[in-house]
């Protein structure tokens, strides 16, 4: 079986007297270790299909197994001991907490866990995304790509097994985008993470070893770029 699976996958909500139809029979399949660019219009389902795999979302119907094990099936405490332990987040915002240095931002999501703190893998963690002489100032201090950075070192610091980005360079300019794309994908394969990124931005889609694209809570086409 691959890592990811999806099969069937659909998501409804109600509006009023509509229904939505967020997700509607979305069937996927990823392998460990793949980068995955998923692209689409907006309100295509991007967003939902993350939310549902990062276990932040329900499904209404279909399967989704992770690693051999069915998600959708989860109760609240196993879906949050899921999310903490498999998946690492992503956001096109930063969301780094403005009292803590930057050292401390990256390693909260590990004491939080009550978890023994490599402090010899964030550093290299931290060297790798060309962050380690940042780690003593404040996320006021730095700029809005490196804080992106600090924000892709805080998703990995707690080694989890999958990477969801969610348009992580939605507020940066191009050439920093580029930078900071290329960054999380070469970190992603040196540590064998799996990795999932909506964006609207081609270019960065083709970094991607398969390109995703959705359509009215549909998979449109799926482009191999081995």
């Amino acid at each position: 079986m691959a890592y990811v699976s999806m099969k069937n996958v659909k998501k409804l909500y109600t509006q009023g007297e509509d229904d939505v139809h967020a997700l509607d029979g979305i069937n996927v399949e990823i392998e460990k270790g793949e980068f995955i660019a998923i692209l689409g219009p907006s309100g295509s389902g991007k967003s939902t299909l993350l939310n549902v795999l990062g276990g932040l979302d329900v499904p209404s119907s279909g399967e989704i197994y992770v690693d051999g094990r069915k998600i959708n099936e989860l109760n609240e405490n196993q879906l949050a001991e899921y999310r903490r332990k498999t998946i690492g987040f992503v956001f096109q915002s930063f969301n780094l907490l403005p009292a803590l240095t930057i050292e401390e931002n990256i390693i909260m999501p590990i004491l939080m866990e009550q978890k023994k703190v490599s402090m010899e893998f964030v550093k290299e963690l931290m060297k790798v995304l060309e962050i380690d002489n940042l780690g003593k100032r404040m996320p006021s201090q730095i700029s809005g790509g490196q804080q992106q950075r600090v924000a892709i070192a805080r998703a990995l610091a707690n080694e989890p097994q999958m990477i969801l980005a969610d348009e992580p360079t939605g507020n940066l300019d191009t050439e920093i985008s580029t930078k900071v794309v290329s960054l999380l994908v070469d970190t992603c394969k040196k540590y064998q993470k799996t990795l999932i990124m909506i964006t609207h931005n081609e270019e960065i889609a083709a970094y991607a070893d398969r390109i995703i694209r959705i359509k009215d809570g549909r998979v449109e086409k799926e482009n191999c770029l081995y």
